[in-house]
């Protein structure tokens, strides 16, 4: 089956993840969740379908499967689908939770197959914004989730989307997590976005340039302190901590990659979870028949006539950006969110 794609995607295919949101359905409501956004129903993926996603990546040389949601400890079938992933041979399966669903008992599955699973946990910051968007107690039920996970093993990534309320604290709670949670592999910073149908209006939260280039310089100035903090798909963030000689952040993955699928809970077939376009509904062969076609090829290759003219083309290509900056990132449409980034960031380097 593998054969049937692409040189480039197939060699993609085994260093990338095929990913799966199993469902839409959550115990939270996170104002800012692009998963419910714009959905007047919840979905979920029926096992029979989940299991048939699994088998074909596997059959075209995935090893790591990214299991989200919405919440996926909600979804029943999940615990067989992690001993499925295993038989087929996957190395990896990389979980979202909010972490309020782990309790003993749920740690102690996910603990038992701890050489598989990795947890990626969402902790909005500090206890006071994290339960002014995520609900009140919901921090203190995720951090007792995440303990749970560490106790019985499990490796835990914590998510943080950071937009304005976060940031001049950013530090301070980044200090705190690691210092009362050491064993966590890393915080990984989120940018928010907007997007349509959002829950509440994020214009006042989103990142501008500058703020956006403070982000960096705080992620990068953490890892020089021995924090370990990871910017999530977004290399944008990568080439402005070039252009400003602190590059102590590790590089960031495009959103938009060769090789990355995602298939939703209602069907649809996306290069991303946050993205919009789609690539049709899935059924049986339908993840060869997307890596396999132009429509995919256009969405995750260099886009040369949108970036050919830029000033900082070179910049990103060193850095792994191979496309603007997602609309979404500020919703500003006068040019491309990186370009007012860079031109910023510039501008900062040459005055020091």
């Amino acid at each position: 089956m593998k054969g049937a794609l692409p040189e480039e995607i197939a060699r993609a295919v085994g260093e990338e993840s095929i990913g799966i949101e199993v469902t839409t359905r959550c115990n939270g409501a996170c104002g800012h969740c692009f998963a419910r956004a714009g959905r007047d129903r919840d979905f979920d993926l029926d096992e029979a379908t989940a299991f048939a996603i699994a088998r074909e990546g596997a059959a075209l040389g995935y090893r790591n499967l990214h299991v989200t949601g919405g919440e996926p400890l909600l979804w029943g079938p999940l615990r067989d689908l992690c001993d499925l992933a295993a038989d087929l041979g996957y190395e990896l399966v990389f979980i979202n939770t909010n972490g309020t669903l782990i309790d003993d008992a749920a740690a102690g599955e996910l603990g038992s197959r701890r050489d598989l699973v990795t947890l990626s946990i969402s902790i909005q910051g500090p206890r006071e914004l994290h339960d002014a968007v995520r609900g009140a107690g919901s921090h203190g039920a995720a951090v007792a989730g995440m303990e749970r996970a560490l106790a019985a093993g499990v490796p835990v990534h914590v998510f943080t989307v950071v937009g304005r309320s976060l940031l001049p604290g950013l530090p301070r709670f980044a200090e705190e997590l690691f210092h009362r949670h050491p064993d966590i592999r890393d915080l990984t910073l989120i940018q928010m976005i907007r997007v349509r149908g959002d829950a509440l209006d994020l214009a006042e939260e989103i990142l501008t340039p500058e703020e956006f280039i403070a982000m960096v310089k705080m992620a990068s100035l953490l890892n020089l302190w021995g924090l370990r903090v990871a910017v999530l798909r977004n290399p944008l963030a990568t080439a402005v901590s070039r252009a400003l000689s602190i590059p102590w952040l590790a590089p960031s993955a495009a959103l938009h990659r060769g090789g990355g699928i995602m298939v939703m809970a209602d069907g649809g077939i996306a290069c991303a979870h946050s993205t919009e376009e789609r690539f049709g509904e899935y059924r049986p062969g339908a993840v060869v028949a997307v890596l396999g076609s132009a429509a995919y090829r256009a969405a995750v290759m260099a886009d040369d006539n949108a970036c050919g003219k830029c000033r900082h083309l070179a910049l990103c290509r060193e850095n792994g950006m191979l496309r603007p900056s997602e609309r979404n990132r500020d919703m500003d449409e006068s040019s491309p969110f990186c370009a007012r980034v860079l031109d910023a960031a510039c501008r900062d380097e040459e005055a020091r």
